[in-house]
C-alpha cells in the first residue's frame, strides 16, 4: 500500500474538504495561509472533460483553473470525478504530472444528475465499476512513472449506511478513505452520523487505511474532544467558507477587523490568480466573511453588489471606521 505523504502527517489530520465551485485556487490559498490545514483537496474535476480538453490542446480552457494551485498549498490532492475507467486512466496521467501529492476519487458527490450517470455517489451502487475506476487511476499514476497515493472520498451509503460498501473499500487497500456522515439520499439534510462513521472506520482501518470523517464539524477542538475516537482526522468543508480559521487545531478565533481584512485579501488574490473571471464568483465568499457580528447583514448587502477588490476595500474600511 502506497501511503505517500499521508503517512508523514501527524494525527489528527485536518483537511480542507473539496467543494464544487467553492474550493478554487484563491479560496484554497487563503485557507492554507490562515487555517493551516495538514492537507488540501481541489474542487471536483471531470475526468471526461479533462481528457477531451487536453486531447484537443485547449490550453486556456477554464478546467485548468480548477487544477491551479500555489506552492504554499502543499500537500495538495487533486480530486477527480466521473464513471468511465478509461477517462480516469487518461485524466490521472495528466494530473499526476502537475505536481500534486495525491489523487482522490470522488465517490460521494450528491448531484442527482451525476449519480444517475454512475459518477460521484453513483459509484457506491456499482462496486465492480468502483473497483475498475480505482485500478484505472492507479495504472495512470504508474504509467507516468510516479508513486502518488490514490484515495477515495465517499459517503456512508447510498440510501442507508452500507457495511458492504465499507468492506468493499477495505478490500481495495486504499491508503486513505474520507467519508461524509450522510447517505446520498440525505444529500445535506439531517445531521452527519458520527456513530456510523466510527463503525465504518473500524472496518476500513483493518486494511491499514487511514480514515477521515466529514460532516457538521464546527471546530477542530470540537472534533478532537467529541468525535476523534477511532478516526484519524477530519475534513471540514462548508464551515470553512469565509472562515479559514475553523481549520486551525488551536481553536483560534479572529476579530471582526481581521476577518474583513482577510476577506479583502481574498478578493485581491481572486483577481490576481483568476484574471478575467467574473467577480460575481467572489461575492459568495465575501458574504460568508460577514457573519456573526453587529452590522453584518447590512455589510453583506453591500458586498454582494461589488465588482472589484477596490470596491470591497472601500466598503470594508468604511465599515471598520464606522464601527470603531
Amino acid at each position: 500500500m502506497n501511503k505517500g505523504f499521508w503517512e508523514k502527517l501527524q494525527i489528527p489530520i485536518v483537511g480542507l474538504s473539496p467543494m464544487d465551485g467553492v474550493t478554487d485556487a484563491p479560496m484554497r490559498f487563503i485557507a492554507k495561509k490562515y487555517g493551516q490545514p495538514d492537507v488540501i483537496y481541489t474542487e471536483f474535476v471531470s475526468t471526461d472533460g479533462l481528457w477531451r480538453i487536453e486531447k484537443r490542446g485547449e490550453k486556456t480552457h477554464k478546467i485548468w483553473n480548477e487544477l491551479k494551485f500555489d506552492e504554499s498549498e502543499h500537500p495538495i490532492v487533486a480530486q477527480l470525478f466521473g464513471s468511465d475507467p478509461d477517462s480516469f486512466y487518461e485524466a490521472t496521467k495528466i494530473v499526476a504530472k502537475m505536481g500534486f501529492e495525491g489523487i482522490d476519487i470522488n465517490m460521494g458527490c450528491p448531484s442527482p444528475g451525476l449519480e444517475k450517470r454512475g459518477g460521484g455517489a453513483g459509484l457506491m451502487r456499482d462496486k465492480g465499476l468502483a473497483h475498475r475506476v480505482i485500478e484505472a487511476a492507479r495504472k495512470g499514476v504508474e504509467d507516468v512513472g510516479l508513486q502518488l497515493p490514490v484515495s477515495v472520498k465517499t459517503r456512508i451509503g447510498s440510501s442507508r449506511p452500507d457495511k458492504e460498501w465499507w468492506k468493499a473499500l477495505a478490500d481495495e487497500e486504499l491508503p486513505v478513505v474520507a467519508m461524509h456522515g450522510r447517505t446520498f439520499k440525505q444529500l445535506y439534510s439531517g445531521e452527519a452520523n458520527w456513530e456510523v462513521l466510527r463503525e465504518a472506520a473500524e472496518i476500513i482501518k483493518e486494511s491499514g487505511a487511514l480514515f477521515l470523517g466529514n460532516g457538521d464539524i464546527t471546530s477542530v477542538p470540537e472534533f478532537i474532544e467529541n468525535y476523534s475516537a477511532g478516526i484519524d482526522g477530519v475534513l471540514i468543508g462548508r464551515k470553512a467558507i469565509g472562515n479559514p480559521w475553523v481549520l486551525r487545531k488551536d481553536g483560534y478565533e479572529p476579530s471582526v477587523e481581521e476577518k474583513l481584512k482577510v476577506a479583502l485579501e481574498h478578493a485581491r488574490v481572486f483577481e490576481m490568480s483568476l484574471p478575467g473571471n467574473k467577480f460575481e464568483i467572489m461575492r459568495k465568499h465575501l458574504t460568508w466573511y460577514a457573519h456573526g457580528f453587529d452590522g453584518a447583514g447590512g455589510l453583506r448587502r453591500q458586498l454582494v453588489q461589488t465588482n472589484s477588490a477596490d470596491e470591497v476595500e472601500k466598503i470594508v474600511y468604511d465599515f471598520l471606521d464606522e464601527n470603531k
